[in-house]
């Protein structure tokens, strides 16, 4: 019960790994506000929460320190339908607002909440915030131009806010993953990629298992959610300013 009495938010909790996160921080104990930007029919108890939108991330985020009286864990897995990734195209055929895409939605949602958050965790001297990416942040993948922007771009905000949100006893940090297969992004992902390698999707799958990472396998949602909750325990105190690395040993620090 590694997040016991914590307060956390999981914005973007609606998808394929928000809903493991949040399932696995409620299994650590934690008291978990799930939200996601649309209704979900399937997941009727989910708030709805536009993550881009500021006023809509503060008024949330205010009703929800005034109700438990702390805000403790904040992690946004907010993220634009895989399509809009552009993966599969060369960066020739990507016009500008298709590379603004995830930048504007995915790392923006993540500024959002995080600064939003952070006007209370000042105020308590403590909170942990958690940035997502994946490997494509550090590996020069082709036909990926727009995601690849967005997650490098979100690791250098983490290590920005990291400094200056240390010295008020907020960590900020991230997880960096692996392909996940079954998450629809990656579905898409290792679709349209492979394509343009003339493989399908097993069989690209197979090439990144195989010829990308030092395990010869790939994470889960299960495993990814794992290492957030060990990220926002106590466990990890000292941990800040860094990305913790689930890849498989696809990136090798």
């Amino acid at each position: 019960m590694l997040l016991t009495g914590k307060n956390a938010l999981v914005f973007g909790a609606g998808g394929y790994l928000g809903q493991s996160i949040a399932k696995r921080f409620e299994q650590e104990g934690a008291t978990v506000f799930s939200s996601s930007r649309r209704a979900r029919a399937d997941q009727p108890t989910l708030a709805v929460v536009d993550a881009t939108d500021e006023n809509a991330v503060d008024a949330y985020i205010d009703q929800i320190a005034d109700e438990t009286g702390s805000i403790d864990i904040v992690v946004n897995m907010s993220g634009v339908e895989p399509g809009r990734y552009s993966h599969g195209k060369p960066a020739s055929d990507v016009t500008l607002k298709q590379f603004l895409a995830p930048l504007s939605i995915d790392t923006a949602a993540q500024f959002i909440t995080a600064k939003s958050a952070f006007r209370h965790m000042a105020k308590q001297q403590s909170g942990v915030i958690i940035l997502n990416t994946s490997t494509l942040a550090k590996v020069g993948a082709p036909w990926a131009p727009a995601l690849t922007a967005s997650h490098a771009a979100t690791e250098g905000l983490m290590r920005s806010l990291a400094h200056e949100y240390g010295p008020a006893g907020v960590r900020v940090l991230g997880v960096r993953s692996e392909a996940m297969p079954g998450s629809p992004t990656i579905d898409y992902t290792f679709t349209t990629m492979g394509a343009n390698m003339g493989m399908s999707f097993a069989e690209m799958k197979d090439f990144i298992e195989q010829n990308k990472t030092a395990l010869k396998r790939l994470p889960t949602a299960k495993d990814t959610a794992a290492v957030f909750a060990f990220a926002a325990s106590d466990m990890a105190t000292f941990m800040a300013g860094t990305m913790l690395n689930n890849s498989a040993g696809h990136i090798v620090d």
